[in-house]
């Protein structure tokens, strides 16, 4: 006869203290950071969608990036975007975020390869945070700061006069 198996999901403790690690140990190894948690309850911000180019939006191009798809223009003079022209200031299109990094507008992809977060930019420390579990990358999509250990996509921006123009 075959012992009964269970399928009865374990959480992470359980699972340490039945290799045989103690409370002591375990609570030595969530102090030192080397045990964290990225647990469900921090699920990742919606990214909004991207606003559609077309007359009036200040956007023209394709803007898809799920689909492969990066090549618009932004109008610098559009009450949408004219916040770029400021330096520290940043929008977000749909899963690409724009931000004029001290004086240098730059585009990342706004999803973090961590869990999929939103970023954002910040100006003190010229560099784009997650909402989710405040991972860093740089102003060129490298990891600046874990949990990432992957570089978000950066895009080509091209300014002239008050177009700016970002391509894959």
């Amino acid at each position: 006869m075959q012992p009964e198996v269970t399928t009865e999901p374990i959480n992470r403790g359980q699972f340490l203290r039945s290799l045989g690690l103690s409370s002591g140990a375990l609570m030595a190894l969530y102090c030192m950071g080397t045990l964290t948690s990225c647990s469900s309850s921090n699920e990742p911000a919606t990214v909004t969608p991207a606003p559609t180019p077309g007359a009036g939006t200040g956007l023209t191009g394709n803007l898809d990036p799920t689909k492969g798809v990066v090549d618009f223009t932004i109008d610098l003079n559009n009450t949408s975007y004219s916040k770029l022209k400021t330096e520290g200031e940043f929008v977000q299109l749909g899963q690409i975020v724009v931000a004029n990094a001290q004086g240098t507008l730059v585009a990342l992809s706004n999803v973090c390869t961590h869990q999929g977060g939103q970023l954002s930019y910040r100006k003190a420390n010229n560099d784009f945070q997650c909402n989710v579990h405040a991972g860093l990358f740089t102003t060129t999509g490298a990891v600046k700061q874990s949990p990432p250990t992957t570089p978000v996509k950066a895009y080509k921006a091209t300014r002239t006069g008050d177009s700016l123009r970002i391509v894959a």
